[in-house]
């Protein structure tokens, strides 16, 4: 009986895993540094089991095929091909396998590296912009940075004051003038709240009189008292709070102070919710 014809596609077979292997070890090379020790294990135990692999085909290809080669011989030679050819295909997805969870790490490793950059980016922003709220500088350029860290919009709030944040400090300074003005308008229209006849009615219209310690009740001056107390505090929204009680014509006269301090109330709201967005991620 004829041996079986010599099977030339398993030494291409070969030829081939040895090359993906050697890409593999490559690409794994190149990638972000993860501990790679039982990768490069294996794959050294595969190009060895490789090599005994080649030199068994060769051998068993260098066999003669003439009627000597019994029928029991030929079978054994298939055999052996067969599980030659179970054994590359084991080998070559026990590396897929390796290969496939080396690039899981690397990529949750990649990941985890950017996450930080960009956490540590808005973190630096945001700092900056904390510092801006007290000096009052501008605020636009540090926006910038937080929105690309963040991948989204700034607060509306932060945005209003981009070229800068109305400080305390001035506010506090410019107040007793506002509410000085405020409570000359509320007597001029007659709607201080206060007695409008007598020597110290008289007195007060004359000379701008007016609490600078806070005072009870309703009138505009009592009203004033309480807010200017508020703002030397830093508690600008009780001083809003306070002044949305004026009447109307009162409040016109004080809307410039009152947007900054809206303003500022509102870019400090932001901040926090930013403060806790951050410390949460």
């Amino acid at each position: 009986m004829t041996a079986p014809t010599t099977d030339t596609t398993l030494p291409e077979q070969i030829a081939a895993q040895s090359s993906q292997i050697s890409a593999l070890e490559q690409r794994i090379a190149a990638m972000p540094e993860v501990d790679l020790s039982g990768i490069e294990a294996t794959q050294s135990d595969l190009a060895a089991q490789l090599s005994d692999i080649a030199a068994r085909v060769a051998e068993l290809e260098e066999r003669p095929a003439g009627s000597a080669v019994s029928q029991a011989a030929g079978e054994g030679v298939a055999d052996e091909m067969d599980a030659l050819r179970a054994q590359i295909a084991e080998m070559t997805n026990a590396a897929q396998t390796e290969l496939a969870e080396a690039r899981a790490q690397a990529a949750s490793i990649e990941e985890s590296a950017a996450a930080a950059a960009r956490s540590a980016a808005a973190r630096a922003a945001f700092a900056r912009i904390q510092t801006a709220l007290e000096s009052g500088a501008p605020i636009g350029a540090a926006l910038g940075d937080l929105e690309d860290a963040l991948g989204e919009s700034a607060p509306d709030a932060l945005i209003a004051v981009q070229d800068g944040v109305p400080t305390l400090a001035s506010l506090q300074d410019q107040f007793p003038d506002v509410a000085r003005a405020a409570l000359a308008t509320a007597r001029s229209e007659g709607v201080s709240g206060e007695e409008t006849t007598g020597f110290g009615a008289f007195l007060r219209n004359q000379f701008d009189v007016r609490s600078t310690t806070p005072q009870e009740g309703n009138s505009a001056d009592a009203i004033l008292s309480r807010a200017e107390a508020a703002v030397r505090n830093g508690r600008l929204n009780d001083a809003l709070a306070e002044i949305s009680a004026l009447p109307e014509v009162v409040r016109a006269e004080m809307s410039d102070w009152v947007a900054q301090a809206e303003a500022r109330v509102d870019a400090i709201a932001a901040v926090d919710i930013l403060s806790t967005s951050l410390s949460d991620n």
